[in-house]
Protein backbone atom coordinates (compact mmCIF):
# COMPACT_ATOMS: atom_id res chain seq x y z
CA UNK A 1 0.00 0.00 0.00
CA UNK A 2 1.39 3.37 -0.98
CA UNK A 3 1.35 6.36 1.30
CA UNK A 4 -1.13 9.06 0.25
CA UNK A 5 0.19 12.31 -1.18
CA UNK A 6 0.63 15.11 1.31
CA UNK A 7 -2.05 17.11 -0.53
CA UNK A 8 -4.56 14.30 0.08
CA UNK A 9 -5.45 15.60 3.54
CA UNK A 10 -8.55 13.42 3.75
CA UNK A 11 -6.41 10.26 3.70
CA UNK A 12 -3.81 11.44 6.20
CA UNK A 13 -4.10 11.72 9.96
CA UNK A 14 -3.81 15.38 11.00
CA UNK A 15 -0.55 14.56 12.79
CA UNK A 16 1.02 13.80 9.38
CA UNK A 17 -0.12 16.95 7.62
CA UNK A 18 2.48 19.34 6.25
CA UNK A 19 2.23 22.77 4.62
CA UNK A 20 1.00 21.22 1.36
CA UNK A 21 -1.78 19.42 3.27
CA UNK A 22 -2.89 22.61 5.00
CA UNK A 23 -2.77 24.55 1.72
CA UNK A 24 -4.94 21.96 -0.02
CA UNK A 25 -7.28 21.91 2.97
CA UNK A 26 -7.72 25.69 2.66
CA UNK A 27 -8.31 25.38 -1.09
CA UNK A 28 -10.91 22.63 -0.65
CA UNK A 29 -12.69 24.24 2.31
CA UNK A 30 -12.89 27.59 0.54
CA UNK A 31 -14.42 25.98 -2.53
CA UNK A 32 -16.87 23.98 -0.42
CA UNK A 33 -17.93 26.73 1.98
CA UNK A 34 -17.80 29.82 -0.20
CA UNK A 35 -17.90 28.46 -3.77
CA UNK A 36 -14.83 30.43 -4.86
CA UNK A 37 -11.25 29.64 -5.77
CA UNK A 38 -8.78 30.11 -2.93
CA UNK A 39 -5.84 32.46 -3.30
CA UNK A 40 -3.53 33.73 -0.57
CA UNK A 41 -4.07 37.30 0.55
CA UNK A 42 -1.74 40.23 0.83
CA UNK A 43 0.29 42.21 -1.65
CA UNK A 44 2.79 41.22 -4.25
CA UNK A 45 2.72 38.71 -7.05
CA UNK A 46 0.77 35.48 -6.74
CA UNK A 47 3.97 33.48 -6.23
CA UNK A 48 5.12 35.90 -3.51
CA UNK A 49 1.76 35.60 -1.75
CA UNK A 50 1.92 31.79 -1.88
CA UNK A 51 5.47 31.81 -0.53
CA UNK A 52 4.51 34.17 2.31
CA UNK A 53 1.46 32.09 3.19
CA UNK A 54 3.40 28.82 3.15
CA UNK A 55 5.98 30.41 5.44
CA UNK A 56 3.23 31.53 7.82
CA UNK A 57 1.67 28.05 7.77
CA UNK A 58 5.05 26.46 8.51
CA UNK A 59 5.65 28.89 11.38
CA UNK A 60 2.18 28.26 12.84
CA UNK A 61 2.58 24.51 12.43
CA UNK A 62 5.88 24.58 14.31
CA UNK A 63 4.59 26.85 17.05
CA UNK A 64 1.14 25.35 17.69
CA UNK A 65 1.14 21.86 16.18
CA UNK A 66 -1.10 20.33 13.55
CA UNK A 67 -4.18 19.70 15.66
CA UNK A 68 -4.35 23.25 17.00
CA UNK A 69 -3.66 24.70 13.55
CA UNK A 70 -6.42 22.62 11.93
CA UNK A 71 -8.88 23.57 14.66
CA UNK A 72 -7.82 27.24 14.36
CA UNK A 73 -8.52 27.22 10.61
CA UNK A 74 -11.91 25.55 11.20
CA UNK A 75 -12.87 28.14 13.83
CA UNK A 76 -11.87 30.98 11.51
CA UNK A 77 -13.80 29.53 8.58
CA UNK A 78 -16.88 29.07 10.75
CA UNK A 79 -16.67 32.59 12.15
CA UNK A 80 -15.86 34.44 8.92
CA UNK A 81 -18.72 36.37 7.31
CA UNK A 82 -18.05 36.76 3.57
CA UNK A 83 -18.17 40.21 2.04
CA UNK A 84 -18.43 41.08 -1.65
CA UNK A 85 -14.87 42.38 -1.75
CA UNK A 86 -13.56 39.54 0.48
CA UNK A 87 -15.61 36.42 -0.33
CA UNK A 88 -13.41 34.12 1.81
CA UNK A 89 -10.82 34.28 4.58
CA UNK A 90 -7.24 33.74 3.46
CA UNK A 91 -4.84 32.19 5.94
CA UNK A 92 -2.78 35.38 6.06
CA UNK A 93 -5.94 37.20 7.22
CA UNK A 94 -6.78 34.46 9.74
CA UNK A 95 -3.30 34.42 11.23
CA UNK A 96 -3.02 38.21 11.35
CA UNK A 97 -6.52 39.30 12.38
CA UNK A 98 -8.32 36.24 13.78
CA UNK A 99 -5.51 35.06 16.05
CA UNK A 100 -7.86 35.05 19.06
CA UNK A 101 -9.06 31.73 17.67
CA UNK A 102 -5.62 30.23 18.32
CA UNK A 103 -6.28 30.49 22.05
CA UNK A 104 -9.76 29.00 21.59
CA UNK A 105 -8.33 26.12 19.57
CA UNK A 106 -5.66 25.45 22.20
CA UNK A 107 -8.22 25.55 25.01
CA UNK A 108 -10.65 23.23 23.20
CA UNK A 109 -7.93 20.72 22.46
CA UNK A 110 -6.59 20.85 26.03
CA UNK A 111 -10.10 20.27 27.40
CA UNK A 112 -10.65 17.31 25.08
CA UNK A 113 -7.31 15.83 26.15
CA UNK A 114 -8.18 16.30 29.85
CA UNK A 115 -11.52 14.56 29.34
CA UNK A 116 -9.89 11.71 27.42
CA UNK A 117 -7.26 11.29 30.14
CA UNK A 118 -9.95 11.24 32.84
CA UNK A 119 -11.92 8.66 30.84
CA UNK A 120 -8.83 6.46 30.54
CA UNK A 121 -8.13 6.77 34.24
CA UNK A 122 -11.71 5.78 35.06
CA UNK A 123 -11.41 2.78 32.75
CA UNK A 124 -8.17 1.71 34.42
CA UNK A 125 -9.63 1.96 37.92
CA UNK A 126 -12.86 0.09 37.15
CA UNK A 127 -12.94 -3.27 38.82
CA UNK A 128 -14.52 -6.20 37.10
CA UNK A 129 -17.09 -8.32 38.91
CA UNK A 130 -14.45 -11.04 39.41
CA UNK A 131 -12.01 -8.53 40.88
CA UNK A 132 -14.68 -7.30 43.28
CA UNK A 133 -15.45 -10.90 44.35
CA UNK A 134 -11.73 -11.55 44.83
CA UNK A 135 -11.42 -8.39 46.91
CA UNK A 136 -14.05 -9.57 49.35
Amino acid sequence: MTKPKSTDWRSLPVAEWNVASFSQYLIDQTAGLYGVTYAPGGGGSKSQRWMREKGMLKQAQGRYGNEVLRRFIDLCLTEYAPKPEYPFAAFTFMYSYMDRNLTKAQAQLAEERRKEQARKEREQTKMTADEIDDYF
